[in-house]
């Protein structure tokens, strides 16, 4: 999902920039600097999949202006540095692809909100429940926290974003129900698919790499 800007109405634009000043603030202040502050490996793998991110990004299917599907992977994100990180990280790939692909900085607030801060909150949301309603263990957090939560992640963002576009009249809702709804429900998977197997494979390789996951609670634990 890139909107332009200039095809959204100014109002909508200014919510946007409003929405993302106020989420930077609140990541910089509260966003656990201490974990990062002298760890270079910790750095390098937050760079690092921030540019994997903004990779990935590019390599979306167009179906028209405005209407493109692409792996989001912010559930990946989340689960690996926490929402502070993981939206400074997806700020950073969308910078990127709001510079080559000439989507117009004003349109920067309200993309941040679909691909980033919808399908994180969701992922924080969705860890937090689990956390407090459901057995931890292995199963529940690849199942449950990477794999549904990136798929309902990806679902809300494209709706949202067929919203935006129907009510700013970017297409009607007739086109929309067309060539852009009925494809929605088949993002579900393959987004939970790829996040599911990327933390999956992170936990039985680099398990330290997820702020998210302890071995004595979904391991040892259990």
């Amino acid at each position: 999902m890139n909107l332009y800007s200039s095809q959204l109405s100014f109002s909508l634009l200014v919510f946007g920039w409003l929405s993302l000043l106020a989420m930077l603030i609140w990541s910089l202040r509260t966003a656990p600097w201490f974990k990062v502050k002298d760890d270079r490996g910790a750095q390098n793998i937050w760079l690092f999949v921030s540019l994997a991110v903004f990779l990935i990004w590019q390599l979306g299917a167009s179906l028209g202006e405005g209407i493109t599907f692409h792996f989001l992977l912010m559930t990946l994100m989340t689960l690996m540095f926490g929402v502070q990180f993981a939206f400074m990280g997806m700020l950073l790939a969308l910078l990127g692809v709001t510079f080559y692909s000439d989507l117009g900085w004003w349109s920067l607030g309200v993309n941040a909100i679909l691909m980033g801060i919808v399908p994180i909150a969701i992922t924080q949301g969705m860890l937090r429940l689990s956390q407090r309603y459901l057995e931890q263990n292995f199963f529940v957090y690849v199942f449950f926290n990477a794999f549904l939560a990136a798929g309902i992640g990806v679902v809300v963002a494209l709706l949202l974003g067929g919203l935006i576009m129907g009510l700013n009249e970017v297409h009607s809702f007739d086109y929309l129900a067309q060539q852009y709804f009925p494809f929605i429900p088949m993002m579900a998977t393959p987004e939970g698919f790829v996040n599911g197997m990327l933390i999956a494979a992170i936990v039985a390789l680099k398990p330290e790499w997820l702020c998210s996951f302890s071995d004595d609670t979904h391991l040892k634990g259990k």
